[in-house]
């Protein structure tokens, strides 16, 4: 990977730790088999659970018989909706329980069992013998809405669930775009593209680790629990707002890896609880990657119905439509991803005075979807910038013009998912790093018009063409996050041993957060860096952090801890100060030691300056925004076969500003990771497919699922651009949430120019292709 250091005249900091590679703290016990994860921690007098799932998409409980299960040697609980100690609502808002009789998805809960061993409780799901009566089930967010579909809940009438709720929008709902005078901006538009576009195959995001949890009652409504989350903070809020007057101590360890999918894992967390209170015992749960797979929560489905508007200058000039949204069979926090996938769409067609996009989210009886990386964003996007595709390909504009003219800048003003106006604050050079992007990858040699291939093989049977795609995300501030960091000197006055230790609530889950701020209050302090640690993960002593989601890791956490690494800086200099009689203003502090800087032979080790057997304290907090909107541009370059038409991703070129690298590893990864978790794959072989006949995944298993493997993975270019951006101290942001969310459109572009005809399904399967070009 490489990337651009300056540009106008901006001057890069020297820094002493920030901008370099450093091994991640946690690396070496990662590589040799000695990093805690959910799966190798036990506790003391653990029991284990499963679950008995639906096999049918709808149905009602007729009986259930758990005498045999229960007289099985070593179960020592079974529970169904009819001996359920409590009822425990899942959704937000809440629409229905854990258990009840009856069920709405394939895989959905019937029974608990705790068992003394994971064979146990799995023999002994087999003993329990359920009658179950048919109900009629629904599989798409149309035919959910439509006047007579079959109704799942009567919290939802017409399977239509709430627009918006007060935790994500404190001033009432907010589910649509209403701006200017939509029919004016057709009027004066030179192009107008009307469609249908679906990304509607629900794909599943597949981290290596599955959900897992432990979870131990600890009396009345109170549990500790251990988890594979990414975010001990959100699970503990999810799951106390499930369980009455309930309270969560959240531990996590090293998760293997997450995509966005494992925040609260509420079904599997709270079957862990319920097993628990029953049996008094700590109850873990670890799900099979089958059911992961055919159970656990998915990416959205989308349909847009909309029309577009564009300029002869290139502008998009109006936008009016409707997004369908399909939620599966649990709604959970889906109005979060809605608002954000608005906001998205703002933000690439930033320019837009006219708008009416309208949203809607229907239940249907496919498994749960949930959060994953992308976050609403990429659902939305993909279907955008396919119909933007067609009013470009009308006015004959380069893709690349397009966006670098409608992008969001500075003084752009936009609405974002909590239903409030912002404005764009950025100074990042977003266009400029798209250009960079753009020459790198040799788009002005490559993109020869719409509907055209680039290259087309001697015998004719092979093409390839090229597409791009832009995303950004103004959730890169949110959430306020707090932090504590500790100057400890030595006892007994050796500064070699002096430490310095960060109180923050950060797991780790594959992004390298925590090794990033400790880095961060090292190079405040003027300190190395294997003298800094960082508090292990967990919700009972830490301070708030809401966690690692919407890349805000990078703001939110390096603002907090770097200001309280400043406070406990500034402290120190006034010690010094003092001690030598000299202003603040003339000490500076390296190694745990203070100096004055016009005579650095006078330095004095902090232990000295401390009380006997006390430390320094800082602390520091961020506070939510919504000003600074990130920004990526793709490229993708991609091989038609036009006899069998599978298709193949050759190169992928990316352009980004992010302010300030913190770690080039840690970019290239973040970067290179969108490749996976159901992003860029989305638009090429990634989908899940459901028999409706009998609810059932086709694809429930990795070999029928189709996913790249590693020595498939495509070339790839990044053009990084440091703009210096006034975000926090170090001037960074963050980029992981987004940096595959726009790559499905990249391909879907791609293959149509490649094949000569526009492709507006996703994913552009062999059977999708060959449809499109009359062979099949």
């Amino acid at each position: 990977m490489s990337k651009k250091m300056n540009f106008r005249d901006i001057v890069q900091p020297n820094y002493r730790h920030v901008g370099k590679y450093m091994p991640r703290i946690e690396a070496k016990d990662i590589v040799t088999g000695h990093a805690t994860f959910l799966d190798d921690y036990n506790v003391p007098g653990q029991l284990y659970g499963k679950t008995k799932r639906s096999p049918y998409p709808h149905a009602k409980i007729k009986s259930i018989d758990i005498s045999k299960a229960e007289a099985y040697p070593g179960v020592r609980a079974v529970v169904t909706y009819k001996n359920v100690p409590e009822q425990w609502g899942l959704g937000l808002p809440v629409h229905r329980h854990l258990l009840e009789d009856e069920v709405w998805y394939v895989g959905d809960l019937v029974a608990l069992v705790a068992a003394d061993t994971v064979e146990i409780a799995t023999e002994a799901l087999d003993l329990i013998d359920v009658e179950y009566e048919e109900l009629p089930a629904v599989y798409s967010a149309e035919e959910a809405l439509k006047e007579g579909a079959p109704q799942l809940y009567k919290r939802f009438p017409g399977n239509h669930v709430d627009n918006g709720i007060k935790y994500f929008q404190p001033d009432g709902p907010w589910w649509q775009i209403i701006r200017g005078d939509v029919k004016k901006g057709f009027e004066e538009s030179d192009y107008i593209a009307e469609d249908k576009v679906e990304f509607n195959k629900m794909p599943f995001p597949g981290a290596p680790e599955a959900p897992s949890v432990i979870a131990k009652w600890t009396g009345e409504e109170n549990f500790t629990l251990w988890a594979s989350s990414q975010s001990s903070h959100i699970l503990k809020l999810m799951a106390e707002g499930r369980i009455p007057k309930s309270n969560f101590d959240v531990r996590t360890f090293n998760v293997g890896g997450s995509y966005g999918n494992k925040q609260s894992m509420m079904t599997t967390v709270l079957s862990a609880c319920m097993l628990s209170k029953v049996t008094a015992k700590p109850v873990k749960i670890i799900m099979t990657k089958s059911e992961q797979l055919m159970c656990y929560e998915v990416r959205l489905g989308s349909t847009m119905n909309a029309k577009i508007g564009m300029t002869k200058d290139g502008i998009v000039n109006a936008v009016e439509g409707k997004w369908l949204v399909d939620t599966g069979a649990i709604a959970d926090s889906v109005q979060g991803q809605v608002g954000v996938g608005l906001g998205e769409a703002q933000l690439v067609c930033a320019k837009c005075p006219n708008w009416n996009m309208d949203s809607e989210i229907a239940v249907t009886n496919r498994q749960a979807a949930g959060i994953v990386r992308g976050y609403g964003g990429q659902e939305l996007n993909s279907c955008l910038e396919r119909l933007m595709c067609t009013a470009m390909k009308a006015g004959n504009f380069n893709p690349l013009d397009v966006f670098k003219k409608n992008y969001i800048a500075p003084g752009d003003r936009f609405i974002w998912r909590d239903g409030r106006w912002w404005q764009s604050r950025s100074s990042m050079f977003f266009p400029e790093a798209m250009q960079g992007a753009a020459d790198r990858f040799g788009w002005d040699k490559k993109w020869v018009g719409w509907n055209k291939p680039y290259w087309v093989s001697e015998d004719g049977k092979r093409a390839r063409g090229v597409g791009m795609g832009v995303i950004g995300n103004a959730d890169i501030n949110e959430d306020n996050t707090e932090a504590i960091v500790r100057i400890i000197p030595d006892l007994v006055g050796n500064p070699r041993a002096s430490r310095a230790v960060i109180e923050m609530d950060i797991t780790e889950s594959g992004m390298g957060t925590r090794s990033n701020v400790v880095k961060q209050v090292a190079e405040v302090l003027n300190v190395p860096v294997d003298r800094v640690y960082i508090t292990e993960p967990g919700s009972k002593y830490n301070p708030s952090n809401y966690g690692l989601c919407g890349s805000r890791g990078v703001i939110t956490t390096g603002k907090a801890a770097t200001l309280a690494a400043e406070e406990c800086k500034k402290k120190a200099l006034e010690l010094a100060a003092t001690y030598f009689k000299r202003s603040v203003d003339q000490m500076e502090t390296k190694d745990f030691m203070v100096y004055v800087r016009d005579t650095p032979e006078l330095k004095v080790p902090m232990f000295k300056l401390c009380p006997k057997e006390l430390s320094i304290v800082g602390y520091g907090k961020h506070m939510e925004l919504f000003n600074i909107p990130s920004c990526i541009a793709v490229f993708a370059d991609v091989e038609v076969d036009l006899e069998t038409g599978r298709q193949r991703l050759l190169h992928i070129g990316a352009g980004t500003d992010i302010g300030q690298v913190l770690d080039p590893k840690a970019l290239e990864m973040q970067l290179e990771g969108g490749i996976g978790s159901a992003c860029f794959d989305t638009a090429s072989f990634e989908e899940c497919i459901q028999d409706h006949e009998t609810g059932r995944l086709v694809t429930s298993n990795l070999l029928d699922y189709k996913w790249r493997t590693f020595n498939e993975f495509p070339t790839y270019d990044a053009y990084v651009m440091e703009s210096q951006i006034d975000s926090y101290m170090f001037r960074a942001l963050g980029i992981g949430e987004v940096s595959g969310a726009a790559g499905a459109g990249a391909v879907l572009m791609a293959v149509s120019n490649a094949t000569g005809v526009d492709i507006k399904e996703y994913p552009a399967t062999p059977a999708v292709i060959l449809k499109a070009i009359g062979k099949l």
